[in-house]
């Protein structure tokens, strides 16, 4: 009686194909972490805005283990995409305050790096990927091959589908949107007794040893609510510094990178 390897080669074939599937599957899959917004005393850095009731809390989120637990191994830390956590907060209830837009530098050895967008960021982080992009299509279309093979023609039919490695826009992914959640609000106004934080994006040719010699640099706009000053503009610096340092292994930042 003769052994009769088609079938046997139809289930390898099957099995690659649902482990290829896989594999691209899980490349997509992201969790959203939360980021709770304390008051300034509780975080890292604390200081007093002179001239004001206002005061500014600051958390760098700068080393790998840092950002990869707020965002995952999306390619922030690869490009040096660097979130930074402020949170003002108003004590008195004679002005009201807000963040002057456009006005936020990273000042670093006397070079100033203004702060980006969460789409800009998007944009950024997304170019760590592409390194990967040319061995997630060969495993993508390996797979589609042999599910065509194996379901006699009828993966043809996903062949018309969109590629799934054009870049999307941030709105059409969950970490696009997780960027924009949790940026620091654009029009943030502080009332009497108010608070508001988010994340500040930048972009560095960074150095984690030169956080010491870094500023945080932006203006606050001060507002009499009765209207009988003209609004202030009051100039913000903030030193930061942090002892941590990135934990990385290579290979392991590789395989994240490419999962």
């Amino acid at each position: 009686m003769t052994d009769h390897p088609r079938p046997r080669r139809l289930r390898i074939l099957s099995l690659a194909t649902v482990f290829v599937f896989t594999i691209t599957a899980c490349t997509s899959f992201y969790h959203f972490r939360p980021l709770s917004h304390p008051d300034p005393q509780s975080m890292p850095l604390v200081d007093k805005i002179p001239g004001t009731d206002l005061t500014i809390g600051v958390r760098t989120y700068h080393t790998a283990q840092a950002i990869h637990g707020l965002f995952g191994h999306q390619g922030l830390w690869r490009e040096h995409v660097i979130p930074i956590q402020v949170v003002l907060k108003k004590d008195g209830a004679e002005t009201e305050a807000s963040l002057v837009p456009h006005s936020v530098f990273l000042s670093v050895l006397k070079k100033n790096y203004r702060n980006i967008s969460p789409a800009e960021a998007f944009d950024i982080a997304w170019q760590a990927n592409v390194p990967y992009q040319d061995v997630k299509k060969a495993l993508y279309y390996t797979g589609l091959i042999l599910f065509t093979i194996v379901t006699l023609g009828l993966g043809s039919m996903i062949w018309v589908l969109p590629s799934p490695f054009s870049q999307p826009t941030p709105a059409q992914t969950p970490f696009g949107r997780d960027l924009a959640y949790k940026a620091f609000p654009d029009k943030a106004l502080l009332y009497p007794h108010g608070k508001a934080g988010g994340l500040l994006y930048f972009q560095l040719p960074f150095n984690e040893k030169l956080l010491s010699r870094t500023r945080l640099l932006f203006q606050i706009r001060a507002i009499d609510p009765e209207k009988k000053n003209p609004p202030r503009i009051i100039n913000v610096s903030v030193r930061l510094t942090s002892k941590m340092r990135s934990k990385v292994n290579p290979l392991m930042e590789i395989l994240h990178g490419f999962f």
